[in-house]
């Protein structure tokens, strides 16, 4: 089901869970969360109001990294912090509030859907002006994504260099990781460079980001950042990859376009932050 599940599975899934207080929550991997933020919220629900200490030893998380995690789960309305003589006092959210923090996260999807396909028209009539010529394409699902990594394959040599920035988790977390370690594979023992800026949320996939940090031909840094549009750039070509449960690329190709996303690249590239 990816990142958009549908209300009648989430609702079934919760109240399973309040049949059955230990089953783990690691399915809403699918909506978004992330390992550390299932583990608190888990740790939540079975201990209600409770403090740092507390959470932390349910939990199994540093108690470094409990206020930043609870601080997202409250941002996505699914627990609160209250000061209590002093002291921080968490508690779990009513977990309908699911619910809600998934109808947000789809209306967010189809807003920044909407950004690109109304940016898009105005982005190639400029270029259009000043170069001439510009190429769009539009592959779907996971054999679209094939085919555009392979093209990216074809089209590079040992030495060139690419850009990927707003590299995210993707709907279908465990496929795209067998899938981006595959590729980046690939592209590593032909000798391409790549320098890629990761959303935050990628550290919870340790196979992955394991993969890209001891390889000499990434670049790697984050931002504090989410979201399901991930922008790589190759010769003249800029990529648009949506990563919903069936992926979506637009392709452009364009020396125009090009440069232009290479410079906002540019200007994260210098406010992104290394592991």
């Amino acid at each position: 089901m990816g990142v958009l599940l549908q209300d009648d599975f989430l609702a079934r899934f919760i109240n399973l869970h309040c049949l059955v207080p230990n089953m783990p929550l690691k399915d809403l991997r699918k909506i978004g969360l992330t390992e550390g933020e299932i583990k608190v919220y888990d740790a939540l629900l079975a201990l209600g109001d409770c403090t740092k200490t507390g959470l932390a030893k349910r939990s199994g998380v540093a108690p470094s990294n409990i206020y930043d995690i609870v601080n997202r789960l409250a941002e996505k309305g699914l627990a609160s912090i209250v000061g209590k003589n002093g002291v921080a006092h968490f508690s779990p959210a009513n977990p309908r509030h699911l619910l809600d923090y998934l109808d947000q996260k789809q209306k967010d999807i189809e807003d920044e859907r909407q950004v690109v396909l109304e940016v898009l028209p105005g982005i190639l009539a400029q270029v259009n002006k000043k170069a001439g010529k510009v190429n769009v394409e539009v592959f779907y699902g996971w054999a679209g994504m094939k085919t555009v990594f392979q093209d990216l394959l074809d089209e590079c040599g040992p030495g060139d260099k690419n850009y990927v920035f707003g590299a995210g988790v993707g709907g279908r977390s465990d496929q795209a990781d067998r899938f981006f370690i595959k590729y980046s594979r690939l592209r590593q023992d032909r000798g391409i460079m790549t320098d890629i800026i990761f959303n935050e949320e990628v550290k919870e996939r340790k196979d992955r980001i394991d993969f890209f940090l001891k390889s000499r031909k990434y670049d790697v840094r984050f931002l504090k950042q989410s979201t399901p549009t991930e922008i790589m750039l190759y010769k003249d070509k800029t990529c648009l990859l949506i990563l919903s449960d069936e992926p979506l690329v637009i392709r452009i190709t364009g020396a125009e376009v090009s440069g232009s996303f290479r410079s906002y690249f540019d200007l994260l590239w210098a406010q992104s932050g290394k592991i």
